[in-house]
């Protein structure tokens, strides 16, 4: 294949990276008035163990792209505040799971009811033809990099 698709690819990546935390990605940061006030890491990992069911703590650090030290610390603070608790695995002892609280599951809705109508709020006057292409293309890409996840090119440990 011509090396420049590649290029061409990884510029547009590259460009839309910014693009996509000027413009959506910021509503991470806002405060909804929610207490706990959770930092942008402390929600991130709440969905992530909320999307999966439970996970263990290697398998979050690589999602969230985090060192095993740091990762502790967030966990750590997840478990004071009660939002997530550690569990061991059943066959193998020296395993855990991390695993969401009804505490963190009421946390996570109410901040998921806040980001839906920011997207909502962002979104309004944009097509809806747009919005369906934009959801197309998103799950396109999410099934590219699932394949590639899957092959095991991954070059990320």
């Amino acid at each position: 294949m011509d090396k420049t698709i590649f290029k061409e690819l990884f510029n547009s990546l590259f460009e839309f990276m910014p693009l996509y935390h000027q413009t959506i990605g910021c509503i991470y940061h806002k405060d909804y008035g929610i207490e706990p006030s959770l930092n942008k890491s402390q929600q991130k990992a709440l969905f992530i163990i909320q999307k999966k069911g439970r996970v263990m703590p290697s398998s979050l650090g690589k999602a969230m792209d985090m060192q095993k030290g740091s990762l502790t610390t967030l966990i750590d603070s997840l478990v004071e505040y009660g939002f997530v608790r550690r569990e061991a695995d059943c066959e193998d002892r020296r395993k855990q799971w991390i695993i969401l609280t009804s505490q963190g599951e009421e946390y996570i809705s109410k901040l998921m009811s806040c980001f839906e109508k920011e997207f909502e709020r962002i979104f309004e006057k944009v097509d809806s033809q747009d919005i369906y292409k934009l959801l197309e293309s998103i799950e396109f890409a999410k099934e590219i990099l699932k394949n590639i996840k899957e092959t095991g090119v991954m070059i990320c440990k």
